[in-house]
């Protein structure tokens, strides 16, 4: 009790690290001004590790940052899935802010004598048939294109124009506001209103990027003949470009109350894609839950922080994809407001019609899966030692391919030796049944026999990986300030993957991912080229003005060596004195100095070397010399 109390207080309020060394004085001093309780700043009950020799102890907060049953650190190398199953492994995220009303629950998980989770009466040894419901959804395409051979047609399913329409509206509103509240004059700054066209061109523009890798956003418009990229000088200028990036909004900032929710300015775009994706396409019964990371350094109050992953730093996603093919059928943003999976929209849409959901130990326990199981979801997946196991399975001593079970009704407790550690697993979907998998003993060359439960969990755990892995190949992140606009940018590649699943679904896989988004790069570009109304000196087909090159071409003096300054010897009569430059293409020449044998480019020519005139001296100044050199 005081150890999930005080790691609560500290996570919602301190915002303490995962792993943070400190001494007992500062424990109780820490302990004094959050006011807590007197026992705390009892040495027995201080929640840390002690290590007897240097008096220094260590907090272990909980790696999970909305799931209130795992609020205390279990013992990672039993509870860390083998290779035998996929490896998830969880790092901490950022504590969120949890209610009031959550403290009971929060604090009673671990260890409880009470809890009715632990008690092994009501566990038995005896397996019993699972009879699994038909599945009751209706999966498949919904809304069929009019041409499914066309991508535009099948992009145009999830990018309608009210899309682009909400993006054009709500992006010149924010840019008459800033330049309202900033008191900034319309002749300072250049700007036309923006147009669907060109709000499809810029688009367009950015899922090119993701496929044409420039370290800075100016490269695409560089003139130097070694990074030029002319393509996109021709469809947009660059100052109209950045003008449309930073103008770039989703919502009406006067509606938005101070009160309001962290997503507030992303809504419109959520419920959006939220409805989009749902409509479109209903996915089969086998689903995979999982979590995807937008990458964010910036400060954010909901950023989360996971060292296990590759991303460490981001916007925490919940996705929620078809096991086989990876559509993401719904989303939800993290943003640190401390609700429950039960309470979140991204399974809302697929309750009641028994739906099998496939994930991870971040997300499962024994009182989730009853939840689900009366909402008619079944799951499957991995489980920590503190999310509802009997005792009898969290202390049991297993050797290679040994296995033990735990049945109460419909939920089924699992714990499997892959030859490294404990693999625990709970299934509402599955019987206590081993079957043999295709990889052998090294000792004795015998099949291993594995549950059917981690069976099927590596077969549909790979939904949202499969999604992943899509999305980052042509990644359209570019770099910005605003949080809000990295998010809408992952919503569109999420998107552009889903059409590109409907594509593949009507037609075949007879295009690659990277084709596929060139062509809608390429659509939008030029749908924005025929329909272009804007006036004569923004047409994209003009020809832009070709700036000089800052360097040389590297083979127009190459015959003449390396083309420097020098100085100029000269008699001194001369106040400019210059030298005509060997390379320069001129027919006037002097004498003896022939014209170089190969035509060149432009005429460099040598600055003249400007000497300054000498001062005239003055005549008392003179008469001194003349007396002083006279006498000598």
């Amino acid at each position: 009790m005081a150890i999930n109390n005080l790691s609560h207080y500290m996570s919602s309020n301190l915002l303490f690290s995962t792993k943070v060394p400190c001494s007992v004085a500062s424990v109780a001093s820490v302990a004094l001004l959050c006011k807590l309780p007197q026992f705390y700043t009892n040495s027995k009950n201080l929640p840390f590790a002690m290590n007897e020799k240097n008096g220094i102890g260590e907090f272990y907060l909980d790696d999970l940052s909305d799931c209130p049953d795992s609020y205390s650190r279990s013992n990672s190398g039993d509870e860390s899935d083998g290779s035998d199953t996929i490896i998830r492994k969880r790092g901490s995220v950022l504590p969120p802010r949890y209610s009031d009303s959550e403290d009971d629950e929060i604090n009673n998980v671990e260890d409880n004598a009470n809890n009715v989770e632990n008690n092994d009466d009501i566990w038995s040894t005896n397996d019993e048939a699972i009879i699994l419901e038909p599945f009751e959804g209706s999966p498949g395409l919904k809304i069929i294109p009019s041409s499914p051979e066309s991508v535009t047609d099948n992009v145009n399913l999830f990018f309608g124009n009210d899309f682009f329409e909400h993006l054009v509206r709500e992006s010149n509103r924010y840019h008459y506001q800033v330049m309202e509240k900033y008191k900034i004059p319309s002749k300072a700054k250049k700007w036309t209103d923006i147009t669907v066209p060109e709000m499809k061109k810029f688009l367009g523009l950015i899922v090119l990027m993701g496929q044409i890798k420039k370290d800075v956003l100016y490269d695409y418009w560089s003139t130097d003949p070694s990074i030029e990229t002319p393509f996109f000088s021709q469809v947009m200028s660059r100052n109209r470009f950045v003008q449309i990036m930073q103008s770039w909004h989703f919502c009406n900032n006067d509606n938005i109350p101070h009160d309001s929710h962290r997503l507030a300015k992303i809504q419109p775009v959520i419920d959006y894609f939220r409805r989009k994706f749902n409509d479109v396409y209903k996915p089969c019964q086998q689903l995979s839950l999982d979590e995807s990371i937008i990458p964010w350094r910036g400060r954010l109050s909901i950023k989360t922080y996971n060292p296990a992953k590759i991303t460490k730093y981001g916007i925490l996603v919940r996705v929620l994809s078809e096991a086989v093919t990876g559509y993401v059928c719904n989303f939800d943003v993290y943003a640190a407001d401390g609700k429950k999976l039960e309470d979140t929209a991204v399974i809302e849409p697929y309750k009641n019609i028994w739906h099998q959901i496939y994930q991870d130990n971040y997300y499962n326990s024994v009182k989730m899966a009853r939840i689900l199981l009366k909402n008619k979801v079944r799951v499957c997946g991995t489980i920590r030692k503190n999310r509802g196991l009997p005792r009898s399975l969290k202390t049991i001593q297993l050797s290679r391919g040994q296995y033990e079970f735990r049945r109460n009704h419909q939920i089924l407790l699992e714990v499997w030796n892959n030859g490294r550690r404990n693999v625990n697993m709970i299934s509402t979907i599955h019987s206590a049944q081993l079957t043999e998998s295709r990889s052998k003993s090294k000792r004795s060359d015998v099949p291993i026999q594995k549950p059917n439960s981690i069976i099927d969990y590596n077969k549909y755990m790979k939904g949202v990986d499969r999604a992943d892995q899509y999305l980052a190949y042509y990644s359209i992140f570019r770099k910005t300030k605003k949080w809000t606009k990295r998010v809408v940018m992952f919503f569109i590649n999420c998107a552009l993957f889903n059409s590109f699943r409907v594509y593949t679904i009507l037609n075949g896989k007879n295009i690659t991912y990277k084709n596929f988004l060139h062509k809608v790069a390429v659509s939008w570009i030029e749908d924005g080229e025929t329909n272009f109304t804007e006036q004569d000196d923004n047409l994209p087909n003009s020809e832009p003005t070709r700036r000089a090159p800052r360097l040389d071409h590297p083979g127009r003096l190459s015959n003449y060596g390396k083309h420097k300054l020098i100085n100029i010897v000269t008699s001194g009569r001369s106040l400019k004195p210059q030298r005509q430059c060997r390379s320069k293409p001129k027919q006037s020449r002097r004498q003896g100095e022939s014209a170089p044998e190969q035509p060149v480019g432009r005429a460099f020519a040598v600055k003249p070397l400007v000497v300054s005139k000498p001062e005239p001296v003055s005549k008392p100044v003179t008469d001194q010399l003349t007396r002083l050199y006279s006498s000598n």
